[in-house]
Protein backbone atom coordinates (compact mmCIF):
# COMPACT_ATOMS: atom_id res chain seq x y z
CA UNK A 1 0.00 0.00 0.00
CA UNK A 2 2.41 2.08 0.96
CA UNK A 3 4.72 1.96 -2.68
CA UNK A 4 1.02 2.17 -4.39
CA UNK A 5 0.28 5.26 -2.68
CA UNK A 6 3.77 6.18 -3.44
CA UNK A 7 3.00 5.56 -7.37
CA UNK A 8 -0.09 7.86 -7.31
CA UNK A 9 1.56 10.83 -5.98
CA UNK A 10 4.57 10.63 -8.60
CA UNK A 11 2.05 9.93 -11.54
CA UNK A 12 -0.32 12.87 -10.37
CA UNK A 13 2.32 14.80 -10.62
CA UNK A 14 3.40 13.80 -14.05
CA UNK A 15 -0.15 14.96 -15.77
CA UNK A 16 0.40 18.57 -13.97
CA UNK A 17 3.76 18.61 -15.49
CA UNK A 18 2.65 17.84 -18.98
CA UNK A 19 -0.31 19.48 -19.17
CA UNK A 20 -1.00 22.39 -17.67
CA UNK A 21 3.01 23.28 -17.06
CA UNK A 22 2.57 24.02 -13.70
CA UNK A 23 4.79 23.57 -10.73
CA UNK A 24 3.06 21.61 -7.86
CA UNK A 25 5.69 20.97 -4.63
CA UNK A 26 4.45 23.02 -2.84
CA UNK A 27 1.48 20.37 -2.88
CA UNK A 28 3.37 18.17 -2.26
CA UNK A 29 5.78 18.68 0.76
CA UNK A 30 5.96 15.29 3.54
CA UNK A 31 9.26 14.52 5.68
CA UNK A 32 11.30 11.57 5.54
CA UNK A 33 11.38 10.06 8.81
CA UNK A 34 14.36 8.50 10.12
CA UNK A 35 13.08 5.98 12.58
CA UNK A 36 12.79 2.47 11.11
CA UNK A 37 9.88 0.71 9.65
CA UNK A 38 8.13 -2.16 10.78
CA UNK A 39 9.13 -5.83 9.84
CA UNK A 40 6.78 -5.72 7.17
CA UNK A 41 7.82 -3.21 5.22
CA UNK A 42 11.42 -4.57 5.24
CA UNK A 43 9.94 -7.80 3.17
CA UNK A 44 9.01 -5.74 0.34
CA UNK A 45 11.01 -7.12 -2.71
CA UNK A 46 12.19 -5.77 -5.90
CA UNK A 47 12.03 -1.66 -4.64
CA UNK A 48 14.44 -1.33 -7.70
CA UNK A 49 12.08 -2.57 -10.46
CA UNK A 50 8.76 -0.26 -9.05
CA UNK A 51 11.40 2.29 -9.61
CA UNK A 52 12.35 1.89 -13.01
CA UNK A 53 7.85 1.61 -13.64
CA UNK A 54 7.89 5.24 -11.99
CA UNK A 55 10.31 6.24 -14.42
CA UNK A 56 8.95 4.29 -17.42
CA UNK A 57 5.66 5.59 -16.58
CA UNK A 58 6.60 9.41 -16.50
CA UNK A 59 8.20 9.32 -19.35
CA UNK A 60 5.89 7.10 -21.66
CA UNK A 61 2.78 9.75 -20.84
CA UNK A 62 1.36 11.73 -23.49
CA UNK A 63 -1.27 14.12 -23.69
CA UNK A 64 -2.96 14.62 -27.50
CA UNK A 65 -5.45 17.80 -27.13
CA UNK A 66 -8.14 16.63 -29.80
CA UNK A 67 -10.53 19.18 -29.53
CA UNK A 68 -10.30 22.65 -27.14
CA UNK A 69 -12.48 25.41 -26.86
CA UNK A 70 -14.36 27.45 -24.30
CA UNK A 71 -16.90 25.17 -23.22
CA UNK A 72 -14.99 21.92 -23.84
CA UNK A 73 -11.96 19.66 -24.03
CA UNK A 74 -11.42 16.48 -25.31
CA UNK A 75 -7.66 14.89 -24.21
CA UNK A 76 -6.40 11.14 -25.79
CA UNK A 77 -3.70 9.95 -23.20
CA UNK A 78 -1.56 6.66 -23.26
CA UNK A 79 -0.19 4.84 -20.20
CA UNK A 80 -2.77 6.13 -18.11
CA UNK A 81 -4.70 4.31 -15.38
CA UNK A 82 -7.93 3.64 -15.36
CA UNK A 83 -8.36 4.30 -11.62
CA UNK A 84 -6.60 7.72 -12.09
CA UNK A 85 -9.25 8.73 -14.74
CA UNK A 86 -11.66 7.94 -13.04
CA UNK A 87 -10.84 9.69 -9.92
CA UNK A 88 -10.22 12.87 -11.80
CA UNK A 89 -13.64 11.74 -13.47
CA UNK A 90 -15.35 12.00 -10.16
CA UNK A 91 -13.39 14.79 -8.69
CA UNK A 92 -14.84 17.28 -11.11
CA UNK A 93 -18.43 16.17 -10.77
CA UNK A 94 -18.61 16.06 -6.76
CA UNK A 95 -15.80 18.18 -5.29
CA UNK A 96 -14.65 21.89 -7.18
CA UNK A 97 -16.49 24.19 -5.35
CA UNK A 98 -18.37 27.05 -7.31
CA UNK A 99 -21.03 29.68 -6.59
CA UNK A 100 -24.72 29.17 -6.86
CA UNK A 101 -28.09 30.60 -5.98
CA UNK A 102 -29.13 29.08 -2.48
CA UNK A 103 -32.11 31.07 -1.00
CA UNK A 104 -34.38 33.32 -3.00
CA UNK A 105 -36.18 35.67 -1.28
CA UNK A 106 -39.60 37.34 -2.86
CA UNK A 107 -41.03 40.45 -2.22
CA UNK A 108 -43.65 40.73 -4.65
CA UNK A 109 -44.63 37.74 -7.83
CA UNK A 110 -47.52 38.45 -9.80
CA UNK A 111 -46.64 35.88 -12.61
CA UNK A 112 -48.47 32.66 -13.54
CA UNK A 113 -45.43 30.73 -11.84
CA UNK A 114 -45.52 30.25 -8.16
CA UNK A 115 -42.74 31.27 -6.23
CA UNK A 116 -40.93 28.18 -5.75
CA UNK A 117 -40.52 27.27 -9.66
CA UNK A 118 -38.92 30.24 -10.17
CA UNK A 119 -36.73 29.81 -7.66
CA UNK A 120 -35.68 26.71 -8.83
CA UNK A 121 -35.24 27.87 -11.85
CA UNK A 122 -32.75 30.47 -10.92
CA UNK A 123 -30.70 28.43 -9.08
CA UNK A 124 -29.79 26.26 -11.73
CA UNK A 125 -28.33 29.24 -13.54
CA UNK A 126 -24.86 28.98 -13.60
CA UNK A 127 -23.12 32.31 -11.87
CA UNK A 128 -19.56 33.03 -13.55
CA UNK A 129 -17.04 34.36 -10.05
CA UNK A 130 -13.28 34.67 -10.35
CA UNK A 131 -11.71 31.61 -9.45
CA UNK A 132 -9.05 33.67 -6.93
CA UNK A 133 -11.88 35.18 -4.87
CA UNK A 134 -13.71 31.78 -4.22
CA UNK A 135 -10.31 30.45 -3.10
CA UNK A 136 -10.17 32.94 -0.46
CA UNK A 137 -13.24 33.20 0.68
CA UNK A 138 -16.07 31.19 2.60
CA UNK A 139 -19.58 32.49 1.77
CA UNK A 140 -21.55 30.85 4.51
CA UNK A 141 -25.69 31.13 5.19
CA UNK A 142 -25.49 32.24 8.89
CA UNK A 143 -22.62 35.25 7.63
CA UNK A 144 -24.84 38.16 7.04
CA UNK A 145 -21.77 40.52 6.10
CA UNK A 146 -19.49 38.43 3.66
CA UNK A 147 -22.47 37.58 1.06
CA UNK A 148 -22.86 37.69 -2.36
CA UNK A 149 -26.93 38.71 -3.59
CA UNK A 150 -27.98 39.26 -6.90
CA UNK A 151 -31.26 41.05 -7.56
CA UNK A 152 -33.85 40.05 -10.09
CA UNK A 153 -36.68 42.70 -10.05
CA UNK A 154 -38.72 43.37 -13.69
CA UNK A 155 -41.43 44.83 -14.91
CA UNK A 156 -43.79 44.72 -17.75
CA UNK A 157 -46.05 47.88 -18.11
CA UNK A 158 -50.09 48.10 -18.68
CA UNK A 159 -49.76 50.41 -21.89
CA UNK A 160 -47.72 47.59 -23.55
CA UNK A 161 -50.61 45.13 -24.45
CA UNK A 162 -47.53 42.53 -25.18
CA UNK A 163 -46.11 39.89 -23.13
CA UNK A 164 -42.32 39.65 -23.03
CA UNK A 165 -39.68 37.33 -22.23
CA UNK A 166 -37.53 37.39 -18.88
CA UNK A 167 -34.11 36.22 -19.58
CA UNK A 168 -31.51 35.46 -17.03
CA UNK A 169 -29.18 39.51 -18.26
CA UNK A 170 -32.11 40.77 -16.29
CA UNK A 171 -30.25 38.90 -12.97
CA UNK A 172 -28.00 41.95 -11.47
CA UNK A 173 -25.58 41.98 -8.31
CA UNK A 174 -26.41 43.99 -5.81
CA UNK A 175 -24.28 46.53 -3.76
CA UNK A 176 -24.68 44.68 -0.30
CA UNK A 177 -21.99 43.97 2.23
CA UNK A 178 -18.07 43.49 2.25
CA UNK A 179 -18.65 42.83 -1.58
CA UNK A 180 -20.53 45.81 -2.18
CA UNK A 181 -17.58 47.29 -4.93
CA UNK A 182 -16.65 43.87 -6.17
CA UNK A 183 -18.02 44.59 -9.45
CA UNK A 184 -15.76 46.72 -10.57
CA UNK A 185 -12.97 44.38 -10.29
CA UNK A 186 -14.29 41.12 -11.42
CA UNK A 187 -17.69 41.05 -12.71
CA UNK A 188 -20.41 38.44 -11.04
CA UNK A 189 -23.39 38.09 -13.25
CA UNK A 190 -24.66 34.82 -15.33
CA UNK A 191 -22.51 32.39 -17.52
CA UNK A 192 -25.23 32.92 -20.57
CA UNK A 193 -27.70 35.70 -20.67
CA UNK A 194 -30.26 34.36 -22.91
CA UNK A 195 -31.73 31.89 -20.64
CA UNK A 196 -35.19 32.19 -20.46
CA UNK A 197 -36.52 32.63 -16.78
CA UNK A 198 -40.42 33.27 -17.32
CA UNK A 199 -42.63 35.11 -19.19
CA UNK A 200 -44.64 38.28 -17.84
CA UNK A 201 -48.11 39.50 -19.15
CA UNK A 202 -49.06 43.26 -19.42
CA UNK A 203 -49.38 44.48 -15.59
CA UNK A 204 -47.82 41.69 -14.31
CA UNK A 205 -44.19 42.43 -12.16
CA UNK A 206 -41.57 40.23 -10.03
CA UNK A 207 -39.00 41.17 -7.31
CA UNK A 208 -36.77 39.24 -5.35
CA UNK A 209 -33.18 39.03 -3.73
CA UNK A 210 -30.73 35.84 -4.61
CA UNK A 211 -28.45 34.52 -1.79
CA UNK A 212 -25.23 33.11 -3.27
CA UNK A 213 -23.10 29.97 -1.61
CA UNK A 214 -20.17 28.19 -2.31
CA UNK A 215 -20.48 24.61 -2.28
CA UNK A 216 -19.53 21.60 -4.30
CA UNK A 217 -21.40 19.14 -6.57
CA UNK A 218 -21.95 16.45 -3.85
CA UNK A 219 -24.64 17.86 -2.00
CA UNK A 220 -26.55 19.45 -5.24
CA UNK A 221 -25.96 19.19 -9.28
CA UNK A 222 -26.21 23.11 -9.37
CA UNK A 223 -23.16 23.24 -8.16
CA UNK A 224 -21.23 21.32 -10.27
CA UNK A 225 -18.45 23.21 -12.50
CA UNK A 226 -19.45 20.31 -15.55
CA UNK A 227 -22.35 19.61 -17.49
CA UNK A 228 -20.42 15.90 -17.53
CA UNK A 229 -17.25 14.43 -17.90
CA UNK A 230 -16.46 11.11 -19.17
CA UNK A 231 -13.68 8.98 -20.62
CA UNK A 232 -13.94 6.30 -22.98
CA UNK A 233 -11.54 3.58 -23.80
CA UNK A 234 -9.98 3.11 -27.49
CA UNK A 235 -11.63 0.38 -29.18
CA UNK A 236 -9.11 -2.04 -31.54
CA UNK A 237 -10.72 -2.84 -34.72
CA UNK A 238 -8.28 -5.36 -37.10
CA UNK A 239 -9.28 -7.00 -40.10
CA UNK A 240 -7.35 -10.55 -39.56
CA UNK A 241 -8.62 -11.83 -43.32
CA UNK A 242 -8.94 -9.37 -46.56
CA UNK A 243 -12.59 -8.95 -47.12
CA UNK A 244 -13.35 -7.86 -50.60
CA UNK A 245 -15.99 -7.39 -53.47
CA UNK A 246 -19.94 -7.33 -52.14
CA UNK A 247 -18.89 -8.63 -49.11
CA UNK A 248 -16.93 -5.34 -47.86
CA UNK A 249 -19.52 -3.28 -49.64
CA UNK A 250 -22.10 -4.74 -46.98
CA UNK A 251 -20.27 -4.21 -44.00
CA UNK A 252 -19.09 -1.08 -45.09
CA UNK A 253 -22.87 -0.25 -45.27
CA UNK A 254 -23.87 -1.71 -42.15
CA UNK A 255 -21.94 0.14 -40.44
CA UNK A 256 -23.92 3.41 -38.25
CA UNK A 257 -20.83 5.25 -38.05
CA UNK A 258 -18.83 4.61 -41.04
CA UNK A 259 -15.71 3.47 -39.57
CA UNK A 260 -14.65 1.59 -42.31
CA UNK A 261 -14.11 2.41 -46.60
CA UNK A 262 -13.61 0.81 -49.55
CA UNK A 263 -10.79 1.32 -51.61
CA UNK A 264 -9.83 -0.55 -54.59
CA UNK A 265 -7.29 -3.17 -54.19
CA UNK A 266 -3.75 -3.17 -56.66
CA UNK A 267 -3.23 -6.55 -56.80
CA UNK A 268 -6.71 -7.75 -58.36
CA UNK A 269 -8.72 -4.64 -59.21
CA UNK A 270 -11.32 -5.07 -56.79
CA UNK A 271 -12.59 -3.27 -54.09
CA UNK A 272 -11.30 -4.51 -50.32
CA UNK A 273 -12.31 -3.06 -47.10
CA UNK A 274 -10.26 -1.16 -45.04
CA UNK A 275 -10.51 0.91 -41.37
CA UNK A 276 -10.26 4.56 -41.50
CA UNK A 277 -11.71 5.88 -38.28
CA UNK A 278 -11.54 3.67 -35.04
CA UNK A 279 -12.56 5.74 -32.58
CA UNK A 280 -15.83 6.65 -34.20
CA UNK A 281 -16.80 3.09 -33.00
CA UNK A 282 -19.57 2.40 -30.09
CA UNK A 283 -19.28 -1.68 -30.14
CA UNK A 284 -22.66 -2.28 -31.30
CA UNK A 285 -21.10 -5.43 -33.41
CA UNK A 286 -23.02 -4.63 -36.90
CA UNK A 287 -20.23 -5.23 -38.93
CA UNK A 288 -19.86 -9.20 -36.95
CA UNK A 289 -23.15 -10.34 -37.60
CA UNK A 290 -22.05 -10.71 -41.69
CA UNK A 291 -20.51 -13.96 -42.29
CA UNK A 292 -17.92 -14.86 -44.40
CA UNK A 293 -17.24 -18.41 -45.62
CA UNK A 294 -18.81 -19.02 -41.81
CA UNK A 295 -16.06 -17.25 -40.29
CA UNK A 296 -15.09 -13.40 -38.78
CA UNK A 297 -12.46 -12.20 -40.49
CA UNK A 298 -13.13 -8.91 -38.05
CA UNK A 299 -12.12 -8.78 -34.32
CA UNK A 300 -13.36 -5.60 -32.03
CA UNK A 301 -11.24 -5.22 -28.96
CA UNK A 302 -10.30 -2.16 -26.55
CA UNK A 303 -6.82 -0.30 -26.11
CA UNK A 304 -7.00 -0.18 -22.02
CA UNK A 305 -3.94 2.08 -22.57
CA UNK A 306 -5.79 4.49 -24.81
CA UNK A 307 -7.69 6.86 -23.09
CA UNK A 308 -9.89 9.42 -24.45
CA UNK A 309 -10.88 11.78 -21.49
CA UNK A 310 -14.09 14.71 -22.20
CA UNK A 311 -15.07 17.68 -20.20
CA UNK A 312 -17.52 19.67 -20.90
CA UNK A 313 -17.66 22.69 -18.81
CA UNK A 314 -20.82 24.91 -17.54
CA UNK A 315 -19.14 27.90 -18.23
CA UNK A 316 -18.09 28.83 -14.66
CA UNK A 317 -14.62 28.13 -15.62
CA UNK A 318 -12.93 26.70 -18.47
CA UNK A 319 -12.10 22.61 -18.87
CA UNK A 320 -8.52 23.26 -18.82
CA UNK A 321 -8.34 25.22 -15.35
CA UNK A 322 -11.20 22.49 -14.10
CA UNK A 323 -8.82 19.99 -15.22
CA UNK A 324 -6.15 21.43 -13.06
CA UNK A 325 -8.48 21.85 -9.85
CA UNK A 326 -9.33 18.62 -10.05
CA UNK A 327 -5.26 16.89 -10.42
CA UNK A 328 -4.84 19.38 -7.33
CA UNK A 329 -7.28 18.16 -5.49
CA UNK A 330 -6.21 14.53 -5.91
CA UNK A 331 -2.44 15.33 -5.05
CA UNK A 332 -3.70 16.79 -2.03
CA UNK A 333 -5.76 13.44 -1.64
CA UNK A 334 -2.34 11.95 -1.76
CA UNK A 335 -0.26 14.03 0.39
CA UNK A 336 -2.95 13.56 3.04
CA UNK A 337 -2.91 9.88 2.72
CA UNK A 338 1.01 9.39 2.21
CA UNK A 339 1.23 11.85 5.63
CA UNK A 340 -1.04 9.42 7.65
CA UNK A 341 1.19 6.35 6.44
CA UNK A 342 3.79 7.77 7.58
CA UNK A 343 2.18 8.25 11.03
CA UNK A 344 0.47 4.39 10.85
CA UNK A 345 3.72 2.87 9.95
CA UNK A 346 6.87 4.35 11.20
CA UNK A 347 7.65 4.89 15.04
Amino acid sequence: YFYFMKNVIFNIWTLVEKLVSFNLNHFISYQKSTKKPRNFMEKIKNEESINNFLVDYRQNLIFNILRWNRDEMVIETNELSLPHANSLRRILLGEIRTIAIEKVFFFYNSSILNDETIAHRLGLIPISINSEFLSRTKLENHNKIEKIVLEFKIKNQQETFKKISVYSKSIKLKNYGLFSSMNKNSAITPVFRDILILKLNPGQKIKCECHCVVDSGSKHAKFSPVGTAFYRISPRIKIVKEIFGNDAEKINEICPVKVFTVKKSSKNYTSVLSVVYPQFCTLCKECLRIDIEKQRPIRISRLKKKITFIIESTGVASPELLFHRAISLLVGKCNRSLSILFKSYCF
